[in-house]
């Protein structure tokens, strides 16, 4: 079955209990961002950390639900993303499922899926939204040079996104493994069940820290 086994839906009532907390998570940060104004999202931590622990429908749900949550509050543009917020909770889930947060090389692996999945993701929706712009005042005024300079829009669009993507998606990986790793052992012992059996592939360069 390899990866399809981390789609396996094992929603215990510790990891329903995860999923509003992982909604909080990600929404105080992006509610922090938006209030100071910062050129970053910080909408995904949650997100990130209930796919670590939980698997990618933990991860997925939180990522989904705080979208909506946030589009009546703190950012009214967030619903459309919601998908996005979706799939970063996914790959969040394979990257746990495989144990890719507990290696260097996995981390790196998973920091770049998780660029990869927002900026590819977000960049068709910004088109056809918002023009190509992603709203991270660097990466628009990025973008608006591309565009003069004779860029395709497209390609323009992506570093726009990217650009904001690159920093924040950092800062949502470090931040989400650092809560990981200091939460007690046995807490996190608790959501094993669903985590790749030790007969299984590894499919990430791992070496043990």
């Amino acid at each position: 079955m390899g990866i399809l086994n981390a789609f396996k839906v094992r929603m215990n009532t510790l990891a329903i209990v995860l999923i509003p907390v992982c909604i909080a998570i990600d929404w105080a940060g992006h509610a922090i961002a938006s209030t100071l104004k910062l050129p970053l999202f910080l909408d995904s931590i949650g997100t990130v950390l209930g796919g670590l622990l939980a698997g990618p429908w933990v991860g997925g749900i939180a990522g989904l639900i705080t979208n909506f949550i946030s589009s009546g509050t703190v950012d009214p543009i967030a619903a459309p993303y919601s998908i996005i917020s979706l799939a970063i909770g996914i790959a969040a889930g394979i990257g746990g499922y495989y144990g890719w947060h507990k290696t260097w090389p996995g981390r790196i692996a998973l920091y770049v899926l998780i660029v990869l999945v927002a900026s590819i993701g977000s960049t068709p929706l910004n088109i056809n939204l918002y023009a190509g712009q992603s709203g991270v005042p660097t990466g628009d005024a990025i973008y608006a040079a591309l565009v003069k300079g004779g860029w395709p829009t497209w390609i323009a669009a992506y570093i726009d996104e990217a650009s904001g993507d690159i920093p924040d998606k950092l800062i949502t990986v470090v931040v989400a493994i650092l809560i990981y790793f200091g939460l007690p052992n046995r807490y996190r012992a608790l959501f094993s069940v669903w985590r790749r059996p030790s007969t299984e592939a590894e499919p990430a360069p791992a070496v043990s820290v």
